[in-house]
């Protein structure tokens, strides 16, 4: 099992899943184990995981966004603007 301290520094060092296969297995034990770094080193593990994802997907992401024409950002105006009024 590995201690709070390696844990830490093995995420820091680099991604996690660069690391070998039993190394990866009990840094993950050890974070979801451990009640003194586990939320911390969880949340970590997570960004490192977005991250990734955004890399491998940043090209997609680029062409799945249209761009609004001037039409639809002025009918999102009128909208946000009559929702702001029935809340008041």
């Amino acid at each position: 099992m590995l201690t709070c301290k390696q844990v830490s520094n093995a995420l820091s060092e680099s991604d996690y899943e660069k690391l070998s296969p039993w190394k990866k297995f009990f840094l993950k034990l050890h974070v979801k184990l451990c009640i003194f770094c586990g939320k911390y080193n969880r949340q970590v593990m997570e960004s490192q995981d977005m991250c990734r994802c955004y890399k491998q997907h940043e090209d997609s992401l680029q062409t799945v966004r249209p761009k609004l024409g001037e039409s639809k950002k002025e009918e999102l105006r009128r909208l946000l603007a009559k929702e702001a009024e029935g809340k008041h």
